[in-house]
Order: structure tokens, then sequence, then C-alpha cells
């Protein structure tokens, strides 16, 4: 069953806009209610939940494993945002930073130069922020050459996992970028996940 939350493209402008500003909250709660729907109308068992996203949809995977560590067996993140304010100041989108912490103010606000406010908003708004409650055994799949989502993003979020004993691995493709589109690269990649999630959802 696939699921479309509001932020996600096809639903119009607004529903599409409406995400600005509310990202880790309102993303995230739109997915726990659909999880919630589903296993009450017997469609999926609670012992069997696990989670996959890339970019933002591994920034999504990354928070629900932090703000609901009970929900998911297993997780699987393809080059994902898990430090917003490690991320601005390496990624070719910093304004992507502002705008998703910030919403419509975001523009107003975008420097080079984050301060230390900005610095505080954008990791409050991050799945690092949450890593302290993370159980679930999650997969990392990294594409070093990715300049939207920097492969330290990643880096920092398996260090943290490996200092808390999470299970936890983490493949990097050193010729990918962000979409990690090779052939190989995305057929290695989705070979993991499965296995992968065949692993932990029995």
């Amino acid at each position: 069953m696939i699921i479309f939350l509001r932020g996600s493209l096809g639903f119009g402008e607004e529903a599409l806009q409406s995400l600005l500003g509310k990202i880790g909250s309102q993303d995230v709660n739109d997915v726990l209610n659909a999880i919630d729907h589903v296993i009450n109308l017997g469609l999926a068992s609670p012992s069997k939940i696990a989670v996959l996203g890339g970019s933002h949809g591994g920034f999504l995977t990354t928070h629900l494993i932090g703000q609901a560590p009970e929900k998911f067996v297993a997780a699987a993140a393809r080059n994902p945002v898990c430090n917003l304010a490690l991320m601005v100041g390496t990624s070719d989108i910093p304004d992507w930073c502002y705008a998703e912490t910030y919403g419509t103010m975001g523009s107003e606000r975008f420097t080079e130069a984050p301060s230390a406010e900005d610095l505080t908003q954008f990791y409050s708004k991050s799945p690092i922020s949450h890593i302290s409650k993370v159980k679930t055994p999650t997969l990392l799949l990294l594409g070093a050459q990715d300049l939207r989502v920097p492969v330290t993003n990643g880096l920092q979020y398996a260090r943290a996992l490996r200092e808390k004993g999470v299970q936890h691995k983490v493949i990097i493709f050193p010729n990918d970028v962000h979409g990690i589109e090779r052939p190989q690269s995305d057929f290695e990649s989705f070979l993991n996940i499965g296995v992968w999630f065949n692993k932990y959802c029995k």
C-alpha cells in the first residue's frame, strides 16, 4: 500500500506548501496516523512495519525511528537528511534548509553564514535531535559524490547509532551522487534493502 502525505506531489500547491516550516512534525504525524489506520483495518501487522525513504524520505525515515522507536522493526535510508545544521554548510542547496525550517520566512532569513540561532533551529528540526531514542536496526545507503546531502550527514548518524549500540549497516557507493541511480548501484541498493528487511521482518 502506498500512502501520499501532505507535502507530496500530486495534491496541489496548497498541500505541497503545507509542509514548509513543519518538517519533522506534520509529515511524521501523517505517517504515524496512516500506519495506525492500516493496522486497524487489518491490512498490516504491527510486528512487521519497516520504513524506507531517500533524501527527504530518508529525513522522514530517520525522524520516524527517533520519534516512534517502538513502531518499526527495520529502517533503510538512502542519502538521508539527518542533520540540517551540518547540511546547511556543505550542501549545494543551503537555501532549502532555511525554507524547510522557517517556511515562507526562509528566503528572508537565508545567509551563507547561519547564526547560532539558525543552527539551533536546524538541529531541532533534524532527526539527529532524536537519536537518543532510536532502537530500530537501520541500513544507510550513501552516495560518496552526493553534493545535495553530503555523505557526512549519513556518516554522522551512523556514528551516533554505533555509539548507542543500535544495529546498523552503512553501504557507500563511491561513484554515486544523490540519486544512487547508476544501474549497478541501484540494484545493489534495493537488494540490500530487501535482505535487511527480510532479516528483521519475521
